[in-house]
């Protein structure tokens, strides 16, 4: 595992801001989870990082390097779904 680092990191859909400048330190070996209600961007959130989103502004670093157009296959985060929908 490695540091993550997001900065001031947000996602739009068009018009619509589904999230707002996260800023996020997650250090070597800590764990961290995300809770909320459902739509509230958590997944959104998971996808950015793993390079399955792009994040619309902010950056995102992981083990010290900039990953922010770093595409998924070369981010080397892995992702597990809840269902195969």
């Amino acid at each position: 595992m490695a540091d993550v680092s997001l900065k001031g990191v947000a996602k739009n859909f068009g018009a619509l801001s589904v999230i707002k400048g996260v800023d996020l330190e997650v250090k070597d070996g800590e764990f961290c989870v995300f809770v909320g209600p459902s739509g509230c961007g958590k997944s959104t959130l998971l996808r950015t990082i793993a390079g399955l989103e792009e994040i619309s502004s902010g950056s995102l670093q992981i083990a010290g390097k900039d990953m922010t157009r770093i595409g998924p296959s070369e981010r080397g985060v892995a992702m597990v779904f809840q269902s195969y929908a």
